[in-house]
């Protein structure tokens, strides 16, 4: 049974004590995103964003995704998108590290995920492509498929024996049923995000690491659900090992 007041309170428990190195990750990766950004951050300068939502008129629209995706910037989000892959995939390592266990954990512990960066950038390419096709066909195809590919991540961390495309096929298994769950689960913490902008973004340092630890827990929430209800076996789970 989905849980989301269970996997809150015990996300706080987690956390509780162990709060320095989850924000510091935040910090990290957040400035780490902000200098890739920094082209397009420049080039924003002298050009009017409004006229683009505010226009009717085909031309200028072109005119302006001309003038703002200078090769500068395609290159920066490229790199930013890539590079955030990875700093997902190592702030996922730290958190399931921290559900593991309730030792202490150190900033070692989220360098040491990126070890598998191979993974991070082929899970989240993948990942993101799917959606986008099937964003194509309308609005809530794609907002389905983001749910049922959220899992992905987690799977590729715990799971580094498991191909990006088993993860994929792996997370539409258990989410099967918890879509909706999950999406409730996001929108009860739309408001301290909102919040977010009006702290100048300092309750981030409490909140990021509270609903990353939320959703860690509903992975495993979820995971072992399918397991019991046989949606996936454990061989499931480990048959690429043995095949090796």
């Amino acid at each position: 049974m989905f849980d989301s007041s269970k996997y809150k309170d015990f996300a706080r428990i987690q956390l509780k004590k162990r709060y320095s190195v989850p924000a510091f990750v935040f910090i990290f990766s957040e400035l780490i995103i902000y200098v890739f950004s920094i082209p397009s951050l420049i080039n924003q300068k002298g050009i009017n964003v409004n006229d683009f939502f505010t226009s009717s008129d085909f031309f200028d629209w072109a005119g302006f995704m001309y003038a703002y995706y200078t090769p500068p910037v395609i290159v920066s989000e490229l790199l930013s998108s890539l590079v955030g892959y990875v700093l997902v995939l190592a702030s996922t390592h730290l958190y399931l590290k921290m559900s593991r266990s309730p030792e202490p954990i150190t900033f070692a512990d989220f360098i040491e995920g990126f070890s598998s960066w191979g993974r991070a950038i082929l899970c989240g390419l993948m990942r993101d492509i799917f959606v986008f096709l099937w964003s194509l066909l309308f609005f809530f195809p794609g907002i389905i498929k983001i749910y049922s590919y959220s899992q992905m991540f987690f799977l590729a961390d715990e799971f580094p024996e498991m191909s990006i495309r088993k993860t994929m096929k792996i997370s539409k298994k258990i989410t099967s049923g918890h879509k909706f769950d999950l999406f409730l689960l996001d929108l009860s913490f739309i408001g301290w995000f909102i919040l977010v902008p009006f702290t100048l973004g300092f309750i981030g340092f409490w909140l990021i690491p509270y609903y990353r630890m939320t959703k860690v827990n509903a992975y495993h929430g979820i995971l072992k659900e399918a397991v019991e209800s046989g949606k996936v076996s454990m061989d499931e789970l480990r048959e690429d090992l043995r095949n090796e």
